[in-house]
């Protein structure tokens, strides 16, 4: 069982975090048995942050990182995962203000049941099986980046080939009130816009 290992001996100096611009902070609440929980002093809504582990974790267990955001119900967000192999790992939060992220997230955790006024930074002590159970069903609520790259690709590539179909000449235009535009025009468009994707996947989030 967890509750038998040195790490309860720890206490909660087991855990620290890092914000852009901040000194570290080992300063955790321990809500319950696995569960330890921190409020965070931000002054900015674009939060980049270190979460890491000052002593190993008892074999086979991890820690779950969880992020909340002020809202008037509690909106936990899955970030990621540390273990004896991953001691820390970097997140950028501001995109997961309000469930930004496109996931519902959690409602009561670390005995938090009201949004508060402060983001919180939440951490749960869990076998490593169930950490990775929790990164594959983060991972399955969104497109991967490379199969967004691929989707964007496909989808201009069958509008180029849809308007291409139709495509007349001078000769054959016939006199209407539609508008006409040239292919070259469509595929000087196709062509530009797959550049911008293969060079930033998110430019059109900016």
């Amino acid at each position: 069982h967890y509750k038998t290992n040195t790490f309860i001996e720890q206490e909660c100096a087991m855990f620290g975090y890092i914000i852009a611009g901040q000194l570290p902070n080992t300063n955790f609440e321990r809500v319950s048995e696995t569960e330890f929980l921190s409020n965070l002093t931000v002054t900015s809504t674009a939060l980049h942050i270190v979460v890491f582990v000052t002593e190993p974790f008892p074999e086979g267990y991890g820690g779950a990182i969880y992020f909340n955001w002020p809202n008037p119900e509690p909106t936990w967000q899955y970030l990621g995962y540390i273990s004896n192999n991953k001691p820390s790992a970097i997140f950028k939060a501001s995109q997961l203000k309000s469930g930004a992220n496109g996931q519902a997230g959690q409602g009561v955790m670390f005995g938090v049941s009201a949004g508060g006024s402060q983001p919180q930074l939440g951490i749960s002590a869990l076998k490593l099986t169930e950490i990775e159970q929790l990164t594959a069903a983060n991972d399955s609520s969104a497109l991967t980046l490379s199969s967004n790259v691929q989707f964007v690709q496909t989808m201009l590539e069958n509008l180029y080939n849809f308007v291409s179909s139709f495509a007349v000449t001078q000769q054959q235009m016939s006199a209407s009130s539609e508008h006409w535009v040239k292919v070259s025009v469509v595929n000087q468009w196709y062509e530009r816009f797959k550049t911008r994707m293969t060079n930033d996947p998110n430019f059109w989030k900016k």
